[in-house]
């Protein structure tokens, strides 16, 4: 397993745990009301992509899934709103 493969992992885990926990429980509809299956697939398609890229060089595949890590954190990506926006309306920072 390449060094990018588990960080792709994570990024696909947090997209699709985002869409069916943390959004209804911030309030922003019901578990797997509206789950974008296209996730999955995706997720898996990248990791691959990745695993090229670490052969070539290992340096760049796993820069681009740190950036990726980065930015599901904090954009709305899917059907849901990002999971920092997310977590600031669990904890009662944001309305």
């Amino acid at each position: 397993m390449s060094e990018s493969t588990g960080i792709v992992l994570t990024v696909g885990g947090i997209t699709a745990a985002n869409e069916v926990l943390f959004a209804p429980l911030a309030g922003n509809g019901t578990p797997w009301q509206n789950f974008n299956w296209r996730i999955i697939p995706a997720t898996g398609i990248l990791a691959l992509a990745l695993a090229g890229v670490d052969q070539i060089s290992p340096t760049v595949g796993k820069g681009i899934a740190v950036i990726a890590l980065v930015t599901v954190l904090f954009t709305r990506l899917g059907n849901a709103p990002a999971p920092a926006e997310n977590f600031a309306k669990v904890l009662g920072y944001q309305k």
